[in-house]
């Protein structure tokens, strides 16, 4: 049971973190498409980084709970 709770833990952490990255990537190509369009191969005009921001926050928010509670279920807070 232990090592499950681990392992989730870890898995919401990576996810978090990837879609801690991916938020603010997106978010600068919305404010600076000119820096972010060469940084990513002209993958994110900004369109598609609106998009990808808009749709990032719900399941940014789900990770974030989740990680708290875990955090707080275990008791490690700093």
């Amino acid at each position: 049971m232990m090592k499950q709770m681990v392992r989730v833990r870890t898995a919401v952490s990576i996810l978090l973190g990837i879609c801690s990255v991916l938020l603010v990537i997106s978010g600068l190509g919305i404010t600076r498409p000119g820096i972010i369009m060469p940084l990513t191969l002209g993958f994110f005009d900004k369109a598609a980084a609106f998009r990808v921001h808009l749709y990032l926050w719900g399941p940014f928010l789900i990770l974030l709970i989740v990680h708290v509670f875990y955090s707080t279920l275990s008791g490690k807070t700093k």
